[in-house]
């Protein structure tokens, strides 16, 4: 299934809040002892901590990253400082596109929305796609606590053997089961629920995120692709 529609349904369906954001220059690479603490913020997260997360649970992505180009073009058209989040996203069927977090402020701004377009046009003339998100739709509920809570267990360790396990038991149980039953199968585990979240993360299970993870959220097998 190609990339810009899979993004737009993931995105655009959920109703938008606003936050505060703040500039492009913020790294994808998150730490591992950051990222639980940024989860505690919720709606009030940075917007590019915010963004990554969204993308991390976004169906067709498989990596992340800045995108130096894209940056290029924006200082040139004067929005290096207006608190746009531009990410070289890679798919899972090979090609890599740009996107790019668009604040609230950016929308309103008759001048910085032309500028924003302008950057549109621009990043696609130099031969790639660039798909503009609105703040307020990387930051509807429960999408983004969802996906701020499952990005806060990148540090999280599994071994091979609590990997093996859990699979074991919901190929034997048909495929699903809940979160709680789940972390009892990892009960050795230092962070049984962290660890299943970390899986998810790692796009060997799927999670319902349709509506705020607990301990009773379906944990699926991902699809093989």
């Amino acid at each position: 299934m190609p990339f810009v529609p899979v993004i737009k349904k993931a995105f655009l369906m959920y109703i938008p809040t606003v936050s505060p954001v703040p500039s492009a220059a913020a790294s994808a690479i998150q730490s591992a002892e950051l990222a639980p603490v940024i989860a505690q913020l919720g709606r009030e997260a940075p917007l590019p901590y915010a963004f990554d997360a969204r993308l991390g649970i976004t169906p067709g992505v498989r990596s992340v990253s800045d995108d130096p180009q894209c940056e290029g073009i924006a200082r040139t058209l004067g929005l290096a400082q207006v608190g746009l989040v531009l990410r070289s996203v890679r798919l899972t069927s090979g090609r890599t596109i740009s996107v790019a977090a668009v604040p609230s402020a950016c929308w309103r701004d008759p001048v910085l929305h032309a500028r924003v377009l302008d950057l549109k046009w621009a990043r696609e003339l130099s031969g790639q796609r660039l798909v503009l998100v609105p703040e307020s739709v990387i930051r509807a509920e429960p999408r983004l606590t969802n996906a701020l809570l499952i990005s806060a267990c990148d540090g999280v360790r599994v071994t091979p053997r609590e990997r093996l396990m859990l699979l074991s038991q919901l190929a034997e149980v048909g495929g699903s089961a809940s979160l709680e039953i789940c972390a009892e199968a990892l009960a050795g585990s230092a962070d049984p629920a962290g660890a299943v979240l970390r899986l998810v993360a790692e796009r060997v299970l799927t999670i319902a995120l349709d509506r705020p993870i607990d301990l009773q959220s379906e944990v699926s097998l991902a699809a093989r692709r």
